[in-house]
């Protein structure tokens, strides 16, 4: 572990220094760093308990951490999520049907969606479509005015709220409103941020703004439904032709186990 530690040390300075490129590192950037990686092994993330009731509806995810984990989603425009309740998913459990914008603000639309069950107060195991590994979402502060003791807000409804993992690597800032969200919240959310060891030398869980300009055009709860299915049909199809052609679809995994032999072959002769 410690060797392991030393040589991340060592890529993250070098990459800090040729990143940056403005000032030498000096003794509180090495300390800032170190208490950094100190904070990815680190499982003290306190979580709050929000209700799942106070969580359904629309919302727009304003940051997301620097170093995005989910590499196949690293840039994205005016974000939208429609929570709803998912009986499925165990006690608790709700799913989040998502889309957002490619390449620039009016690029095309991409859709997909994630279903989360409860494993304890405010922590939640997450599943994406198209991916097969769970992740982490611990929710980790709310507002306004949200009491973790009762589980209430004295505002009419939860106008915002932060959710990360057990090591703080990723970072979610999600907003009702994307223009109140920054007239009144934005400033309280990265005060909270900053003490909570997300940013500053700790580059890759910083938060990094995701575009909610006045001038987005956000899909309809219906129409993100209706794009998901028809992606997924084609997806379907798509996999079902290569199937029948006998070559490698778009899920290695699922040939591999469909027909190992076969799939390791044409892996093989392709390379």
């Amino acid at each position: 572990m410690a060797s392991w530690t030393v040589s991340l040390l060592s890529l993250l300075l070098v990459g800090y220094a040729s990143a940056i490129g403005e000032n030498t590192l000096d003794l509180n950037s090495i300390t800032g760093i170190l208490g950094g990686i100190g904070n990815m092994f680190a499982t003290d993330t306190v979580t709050i308990n929000v209700p799942t009731s106070l969580l359904m509806g629309k919302w727009h995810q304003m940051y997301k951490a620097a170093i995005n984990l989910d590499v196949f989603r690293t840039t994205m425009y005016c974000h939208i999520a429609y929570f709803k309740p998912n009986p499925i998913m165990g006690e608790g459990g709700f799913s989040m049907e998502e889309a957002y914008r490619t390449v620039s603000k009016t690029g095309p639309i991409e859709t997909y969606k994630r279903d989360l069950n409860k494993i304890a107060p405010g922590q939640f195991w997450m599943y994406t479509e198209e991916y097969f590994y769970p992740r982490q979402f611990y929710f980790i502060e709310a507002g306004p005015n949200f009491d973790n003791e009762t589980g209430t807000t004295t505002a009419d409804r939860l106008e915002y709220f932060i959710a990360s993992d057990a090591n703080r690597l990723s970072l979610m800032v999600f907003a009702r409103d994307p223009q109140l969200f920054f007239q009144k919240y934005n400033k309280d959310v990265q005060h909270f941020l900053d003490g909570r060891g997300y940013g500053g030398s700790v580059f890759w869980n910083a938060p990094k703004p995701i575009y909610q300009g006045p001038d987005c055009e956000w899909p309809g709860e219906k129409e993100v439904f209706a794009r998901r299915v028809l992606k997924n049909q084609e997806l379907a199809a798509q996999q079902k032709s290569h199937a029948n052609d006998g070559g490698i679809s778009n899920s290695p995994i699922a040939d591999m186990i469909r027909n190992p032999k076969q799939t390791l072959e044409r892996l093989v002769s392709s390379v």
